[in-house]
């Protein structure tokens, strides 16, 4: 009879019970669902990277791996499989549009399987698969891509250089939507393309991915994961010290080879060289004599001409006279002859005048020739002098070339580092960094935020159990006359809260675990490339939530009945005595007392009577202000810092980033040209290393002019007004990074240069930033503590019209890509708008704990 009590009991207060029932309900399926969500994204992701045999350990090699290197890895105990992957980092573009960057891998694998998300996987070789969703890329399947390698000619690595997409794939690998980093200048990669393996034509393999027996059975992302890896790291990492010298070592000596055949073929080319030379020199010398013999006859030939020219001159009146003489006799003869029949011409004196200034002529004529000869041999030998020097300069610049490219060789060589593998596990690659931590923080949510209705919860409880036993109070003291222990009395009213708790708790288990990791994995899907959730009810979770709620409502029923049951069974049948009334703090004031009613004043009096129900109301309504809050805030937070970053901070809408800075000047030209640009401000940026004692992070380094910070960005102390002037003296760090590893104004980290050499900076002031990590560097302070140049590879535009703008970069020379913030803007609009599932929710949430407060507030 006594147990069917607790039963009539529910029946005859159900809506008290129901509202027991209804605020478990709430609080324990929204724990359940927010404890379960970090573990059940972790699971769905697990199973995923399990059955697409996600690489355990990447390791990376600065001189590339040999098949041997291959087998030895293959052939080590504990290594399950081992996928040696040959990948290049290139620029690609689409027609004539700007470039983006793309890391070119293998499409055929080992482990780190793909999932084909649309289109066919590649028939040809010059087809091939692009990731799904690439960072700010719009290229779909059917586009023609084109890839190009900086200088170098991208056909030295790959067959083909233009591939046709052919379909969308997802993988593990890349379980982010951003992609990380490339080797080219440390720039932001924007997409990852797989080409069947046959395209790849170098020998040496670039990255080894190693499955490892025993990981599959562990929960990846989990502690026993990471020690299990982190172990097995030490050991492979030990047992290959002496094999990481192997590639190393056969390079020096293909090297040494190949220098050794240059070394000859050079000392060959020289003697050949020299030869030549030699013989030119020698041709030279023997034009040289030739022209000395033809001025000796020139000279031979000018005096004999001016010596007849002086004979004629001087002897012309004597010739004359012969001349004429000659005539007379001449002609007495032929008037002789003819008396004797005989007719004849005689021109002895004439010819030999005629014979004397022929003679003379063709003196002149072949010292004229012979002349004109040695003019023409002058000018070749003049010419063939000019060319033998320039030639023998070029000889000799070109022999100190080769013999300085050959020593140097040498010197290389014999400088280059010790060969070390670098290890890499799930927590150094990007992606699986990136989700871990998210798995962190909703963990840390599913922690805190169920506090609330705890707390909540406790009051409804209070509240509601409280005027039972009030109400009860009189059936209590029967059963305390009766005989029944006070223990008994207690079970009965714990065993009414207790089944309200499991009732209330089940069905809340059962609605908030598919409802709130679906809702929360849906979000996160933003900003990952995640499988199916798989959802399930792990026990530990399930017995937390439904064992937390029901022991909260069990002990504070228990406190109130052991509260009741201090009077005697006389004072418990009697009525309770109402509160005794007292004097409000209103009531002191008359101006206001008097003007309340009557109905006002009661509820004034009611509130400061019963305290439990009045803390009660504000808290619960409190708890649903918070939750709105909280979910409207997310939204309009998120939606503020993305126009405060690329609205104010960043005081610019366009980025150009250009392969080198060869042709920067007329580029800025081009730009600056057009009116509608503004703000046009070159700059070096790349991603690097920053080692901070022990630990390692990558950060954005941003390499300025200060005059030009001020143009393109305004930078402002966390305080987020007093703007910051870049110095020479030190570096501006961004908050979030400065707070993520304990740094402050005054401290020193080191910076990994864009050719990877290392220098300390001082940290001179903190900035507001809200999104990545970006480190600012004046262009003195970078060439001065690294001792190099910069090269600018970017450059700041405010465009006024977009498509102004684009026709200005399309004239641009270097162009590697360029990055309009609308696009982010966009991107992270999808996200806020996706905000609206958990706004959603969370109203529904804040809806039902409110109305479950009034409902117990109000009830009879």
């Amino acid at each position: 009879m006594f147990e069917l009590e607790t039963f009539r009991l529910i029946k005859k207060t159900f809506r008290r019970f129901l509202s027991l029932i209804l605020i478990v309900m709430i609080g324990a399926g929204f724990m359940m669902g927010l404890i379960s969500t970090a573990q059940i994204m972790r699971e769905s992701v697990d199973i995923y990277v399990d059955e697409k045999k996600l690489a355990d350990l990447q390791i990376y090699s600065s001189y590339g791996f040999s098949h041997e290197d291959y087998e030895f890895l293959s052939n080590l105990n504990g290594v399950e499989s081992v996928f040696a992957s040959k990948e290049i980092d290139c620029f690609g573009h689409i027609d004539d549009d700007s470039k983006f960057v793309l890391k070119v891998s293998e499409l055929y694998r080992k482990n780190n399987d793909i999932v084909l998300e649309a289109g066919r996987m590649p028939e040809r070789n010059d087809e091939c698969l692009m990731v799904h969703n690439g960072t700010y890329l719009d290229l779909g399947i059917n586009d023609r891509l084109t890839l190009e390698y900086g200088d170098k000619d991208i056909k030295d690595y790959l067959k083909n250089d233009t591939y046709t997409i052919v379909g969308v794939f997802n993988s593990p690998e890349y379980l982010s939507k951003i992609l990380g980093s490339s080797t080219l200048n440390n720039e932001s990669l924007n997409s990852i393309v797989l080409v069947p393996n046959s395209n790849f034509i170098f020998e040496y393999y670039t990255t080894m991915y190693l499955t490892l027996d025993g990981s599959e059975e562990l929960i990846s992302f989990s502690n026993e994961y990471d020690r299990f890896i982190e172990n097995k790291e030490k050991e492979i990492e030990n047992a290959t010290t002496d094999q990481q010298s192997y590639q190393r070592d056969k390079m020096i000596s293909l090297a040494n080879e190949e220098l050794e055949e240059k070394t000859k073929l050079f000392e060959e080319m020289k003697e050949l060289g020299q030869k030549e030379l030699d013989d030119a020199a020698k041709q030279l010398e023997e034009a040289k004599a030739m022209i000395a013999s033809y001025e000796a006859q020139l000279a031979s030939g000018q005096q004999l001409i001016n010596t007849m020219q002086n004979a004629i001159n001087n002897d012309r009146p004597l010739l004359n006279e012969i001349y004429n003489d000659t005539v007379l006799i001449e002609q007495g003869i032929e008037q002789v002859l003819s008396l004797f029949g005989f007719e004849a011409h005689i021109h002895f004196g004439s010819a030999a005048m005629d014979y004397t200034y022929n003679a003379y002529n063709d003196a002149v004529k072949q010292f004229n020739s012979l002349k004109a000869q040695l003019e023409n041999g002058k000018r070749q030998y003049e010419s063939g002098l000019e060319k033998y020097e320039e030639a023998k300069k070029e000889f000799d610049e070109k022999i100190e070339d080769a013999e300085t490219q050959l020593k140097l060789a040498r010197q290389q060589l014999d400088e280059l580092p010790d060969a070390r593998w670098i290890f890499l596990d799930r927590d150094k690659e990007y992606a699986s960094s990136m989700f871990k931590n998210t798995c962190n923080q909703m963990r840390n949510i599913g922690i805190y935020l169920p506090f609330m209705f705890f707390l909540v919860a406790a009051l409804v409880c209070l509240t509601t159990m409280k005027r039972l036993v009030d109400e009860q109070r009189g059936q209590i003291g029967v059963f305390v006359a009766l005989g029944y222990s006070k223990k008994q009395i207690i079970m009965k009213y714990i065993t009414y809260a207790l089944l309200a708790s499991l009732i209330g708790g089940s069905i809340g288990i059962l609605i908030g675990q598919p409802l709130f990791p679906s809702v929360i994995y849906r979000v996160w899907k933003l900003m990952y490339n995640f499988p199916p959730i798989k959802i399930y009810f792990p026990i530990r979770n399930v017995l937390l939530s439904l064992l937390s709620f029901a022991i909260l409502m069990c002990a504070v029923t228990a406190y109130v009945v052991h509260d009741v049951l201090k009077d005697v069974p006389s004072a418990l049948m009697r009525p309770k005595a109402p509160k005794k009334g007292k004097e409000i703090i209103l009531e002191k004031s008359k101006l206001i007392w008097n003007s309340l009613s009557f109905i006002s004043k009661i509820t004034a009096r009611n509130i400061f009577r019963y305290k439990a129900r009045f803390f009660m109301t504000v808290i619960g309504i409190a708890g649903c202000t918070g939750l709105l809050l909280l979910g409207f805030g997310i939204k309009d937070s998120v939606s503020d810092v993305l126009d405060i970053q690329y609205g104010n901070i960043f005081n610019h809408n366009n980025v150009v980033f250009l392969q080198n800075s060869e042709n920067l000047d007329e580029n800025l030209n081009i730009l600056r040209s057009n009116p509608e640009n503004s703000k046009v401000s070159p700059y070096m940026t790349f991603m690097t290393r920053i080692y901070l004692g022990e630990q390692e992070d990558t950060a954005h380094v941003i390499v300025i002019d200060p005059a030009d910070l001020d143009t393109s960005f305004k930078i402002r102390k966390t305080d987020k007004h007093t703007p910051i002037t870049l110095s020479n003296d030190g570096i501006i760090i961004t908050e979030r990074f400065a707070d993520k590893h304990g740094l402050k104004k005054g401290d020193t980290i080191r910076i990994e240069s864009a050719s990877g050499i290392k220098a300390d900076f001082t940290i001179s002031e903190v900035c507001e930033m809200y999104f990545q990590h970006y480190i600012y560097i004046s262009d003195t302070l970078y060439e001065n503590s690294f001792d190099e140049k910069i090269s600018s590879n970017a450059i700041t535009v405010d465009a006024g019209n977009q498509e102004s703008f684009l026709n200005d970069v399309a004239r641009l020379k270097d162009l590697s890509f360029t990055n309009n913030y609308a696009s982010i803007i966009k991107d992270f609009g999808s996200m806020i708008q996706a905000l609206n599932y958990i706004i959603v929710v969370i109203i529904a949430v804040a809806g039902a704990l409110a109305f479950v407060v009034l409902m117990n507030l109000t009830q009879v």
